[in-house]
Parts: C-alpha cells; sequence; structure tokens
C-alpha cells in the first residue's frame, strides 16, 4: 500500500470518529444518524448525477456507501478530495 493511500485511510478513520463521538454528544443520536446518513447518500448522489457535466463522478460501491453514510456531506468531500489526490 502507497503512503498517500495510508494516509488518507487513516484520516478518513479520524474524521469518521470524530463525527460519531459527536453524535454521540448530541442528545438525539439516532436522529442525528439519520440526517447525517441520508445527506451524505444524497450528496453521492448528486454528485454522480452531475458527472456528465463536471466530469467527476464517485464509484457507488460498499465502501463509498458506508462513508458517505457515516459521514455525511463531509465523507463525500472527503472521498472527493482522496480522488483529487490518488489520481
Amino acid at each position: 500500500m502507497q503512503p498517500k493511500s495510508t494516509i488518507i485511510i487513516v484520516m478518513l478513520a479520524v474524521s469518521g470518529i470524530i463525527i460519531l463521538a459527536a453524535m454521540l454528544k448530541s442528545k438525539h443520536f439516532f436522529k442525528a444518524f439519520f440526517f447525517s446518513a441520508a445527506q451524505g447518500l444524497a450528496a453521492l448522489f448528486a454528485v454522480n448525477l452531475l458527472s456528465a457535466a463536471t466530469g467527476v463522478s464517485l464509484a457507488v460501491n460498499a465502501a463509498t456507501l458506508a462513508i458517505s453514510a457515516l459521514g455525511g456531506t463531509a465523507g463525500v468531500a472527503a472521498l472527493l478530495f482522496s480522488r483529487l489526490i490518488i489520481t
């Protein structure tokens, strides 16, 4: 595994832990998790919907769905940023 990939994986894991900690700290964990997941999946859908106009798309697989669901819009932004760095 390349050092860039390792750094990106660690950054995504740390940001996921921070997001989950913020959700746990709020009094409405399930509500926050549901809305964050809905926003992330909608953002992933929007990126792929606009790919014809922008030329940027993200693969829809288990990993990207999990990251976008757990990370919300920030998770999708992290996926786009990691795609920018890797390619």
